[in-house]
């Protein structure tokens, strides 16, 4: 049993898990890679992670967990840079808003007796109304929810680590399919990107903006904010990955906003006082329910509750984290 955990990616999400595992105090070493090699030097100096490596080619052999947390192009060329290391039992959690080209690539590509398990995270209700950026904390994901992708063949291992895992970041797991999955994704977090770079592109690119600018207040700033915080290159290829799914909810919008274009057009008043009233009141029921994050009332495949950190404690066992005196 390695004492090791390589947790690859050390943003929000990674940082996260990270935090947590070592809030738990299991006696386990994290070995921390990030693609900005100043990140994984300011992980290790924050004793985050115990150890940082330059390359996923040099990360623990034989490690029983591995945590991915990249960006979604890079999770297969991670994958493939792990693949000669992962040894037989060995469990790769990939955390990102596109799975189905990456289990399928698991699929096809991973020696036997390797498994993957697909993940995304959301934060509890507190993170709706917060504004800010979020931060990296053991906590971050308590009262949120961890949807798992199981493929075919997945051992029950597999199943009550990542379980264990959610239960230890204070989140309740439930079970979907990569397809399902990313095409919640593509509503939920890609179809916000391009409304906003929509919208952003077509203000400027008016002839009226020069003056059109000066009368920008909140509404604007909230409805492009989400422009401040990414990183255009990953976002996308990110993009670009999910275009199937994307497709299929830009053709609902777009008929959406036929729809409204048909009533402006109209003059038809009690038309867009329906229409408005409509959003309204799925924005309150939406806002309430996820308050509330009583899912498990729902009609969701839920995994079933895991007390405490279970299998990863019995794994890794709990107390003092072995120090780099006590590794072999």
């Amino acid at each position: 049993m390695s004492d090791e955990i390589l947790i690859a990616g050390l943003g929000t999400v990674g940082t996260s898990v990270a935090l947590a595992l070592r809030h738990a105090k299991l006696a386990v070493n994290l070995v921390g890679y990030d693609p900005d090699s100043k990140v994984s030097r300011a992980a290790v100096k924050a004793q985050v992670v115990d150890r940082a490596i330059g390359d996923l080619r040099d990360f623990p052999v034989d490690s029983d967990l591995c945590i991915l947390s990249l960006q979604p192009a890079e999770m297969i060329p991670a994958l493939e840079r792990m693949k000669p290391k992962l040894g037989d039992g060995a469990l790769v959690i990939g955390f990102g808003p596109v799975q189905s080209p990456v289990v399928a690539w698991c699929a096809d590509q991973l020696p036997a007796g390797r498994a993957y398990v697909g993940a995304f995270l959301v934060e509890g209700a507190s993170a709706v109304t917060d504004e800010a950026a979020p931060d990296p904390e053991h906590d971050r994901f308590s009262g949120g929810v961890m949807g798992l992708i199981l493929p075919h063949g997945t051992p029950q291992t597999g199943i009550d680590v990542a379980a264990s895992l959610a239960r230890l970041l204070g989140a309740t797991a439930f079970f979907l399919d990569p397809a399902e999955l990313d095409s919640a994704c593509a509503t939920t977090e890609g179809l916000p990107i391009i409304l906003t770079a929509a919208l952003m592109n077509m203000s400027t690119s008016q002839p009226g903006w020069r003056d059109a600018r000066r009368l920008t207040g909140r509404s604007f700033a909230r409805a492009t904010g989400l422009l401040a915080d990414l990183n255009a290159k990953p976002a996308a290829e990110w993009l670009a990955m999910s275009g199937a799914s994307l497709m299929a909810k830009l053709d609902a919008l777009i008929s959406e906003l036929s729809e409204w274009r048909a009533l402006l057009s109209s003059g038809d008043h009690a038309g867009i006082v329906r229409r408005m009233s409509t959003a309204s009141d799925a924005h309150t029921a939406w806002l309430s329910a996820r308050r509330k994050g009583d899912w498990e009332a729902e009609e969701t495949s839920v995994a079933p509750p895991v007390q405490g950190p279970g299998i990863l404690a019995r794994m890794f066992g709990l107390g003092m984290r072995r120090g780099k005196k006590d590794r072999g």
